[in-house]
């Protein structure tokens, strides 16, 4: 599956953060933010299976280097200074770097959306589908259900405004 398809949220206030000022660290955020797990996913890694949460993503500092072109050390000092933001959380080892980003479901959530309008329909168009389609679109409603209904802890104008985030 193609992790370039979808789309992530960017709000306007951004152009008054830090991160607005550099445009290499701009785009670097904004890569961290489309790299990042939508969903919860099962990897193998290590040759073990591993869950890495929705809003994750395990990479290495050598990795992220080689996709920006920037050295190590720039790298490791802008996830470091990410990370005393706010912004992120990192669990480093010999062989991984995992990037959490903070309140990824506050900022990514779908409780925001608006629901699509349809038109009531008097008969189906098709015949009812089964199997394995049918049964991923019941998960995948099963799922996105769940994320609405998800407690999303929300940000005081004061929390919001010591970000940057707020004039």
């Amino acid at each position: 599956m193609s992790t370039d398809k979808g789309f992530i949220k960017i709000y306007r206030d951004i152009r008054h953060h830090w991160i607005w000022s550099d445009p290499d660290y701009l785009k670097a955020w904004i890569d961290l933010l489309m790299m990042v797990n939508h969903e919860d996913k099962q990897v193998l890694f290590d040759k073990r299976l591993v869950t890495v949460k929705r809003g994750s993503r395990i990479t290495s500092i050598r990795k992220l280097a080689e996709r920006w072109g920037w050295s190590r050390g720039r790298v490791s000092h802008f996830l470091d200074t990410l990370e005393q933001d706010g912004m992120i959380a990192t669990k480093k080892d010999t062989k991984k770097t995992l990037i959490i980003v903070e309140k990824y479901g506050f900022y990514q959530g779908r409780q925001n959306q608006k629901k699509p309008q349809t038109r009531p329909q008097t008969e189906p168009l098709t015949e009812p589908q089964t199997g394995p389609q049918t049964e991923h679109k019941q998960r995948t409603k099963e799922r996105t259900k769940k994320n609405e209904e998800e407690e999303t802890p929300s940000l005081t104008d004061e929390e919001l405004r010591e970000r940057g985030w707020l004039d």
